[in-house]
């Protein structure tokens, strides 16, 4: 195997292998199928996102991080962070003092998918420049 073909080839058998176990744990078979595609479909978009540094040569192992790509990292992570535990203060000093009550769990998941939003836009942007 030359190039990349062998990192395309491992990826097609996990990508039936999880469809597979999902059909197996009782998943019906299209949704099984559909995960096994939209996982491969993945693993297709990899190579080019940006996200590594990609090393033909190197066969099923061809993606690696470089110190670009780590720096772009640990940056969208810190400003999740911020943004998370800025979030988190102003909701504790809201239902703490303004309006003492405990903290509904949707603020709770709101607060977290704030989070996890901030690291992708963030990564995204990052990226970019």
């Amino acid at each position: 195997m030359t190039g990349m073909s062998g990192y395309y080839i491992t990826r097609a058998l996990i990508s039936v292998a999880l469809g597979a176990l999902l059909a197996l744990a009782g998943l019906p078979w299209w949704g099984a199928l559909l995960t096994s595609v939209g996982t491969f479909a993945f693993f297709l978009w990899v190579p080019s996102s940006g996200r590594y540094v990609v090393h033909p040569e190197l066969g099923a192992t061809a993606m690696r991080h470089d110190e670009r790509t780590k720096t772009i990292r640990d940056r969208a992570a810190r400003n999740a962070f911020i943004v998370t535990m800025l979030a988190v203060a102003g909701v504790t000093v809201y239902f703490g003092l303004i309006t003492p009550a405990d903290v509904p769990t949707t603020i709770l998941s709101l607060i977290l998918a704030l989070g996890t939003l901030t690291y992708f836009v963030s990564d995204f942007l990052l990226r970019r420049s």
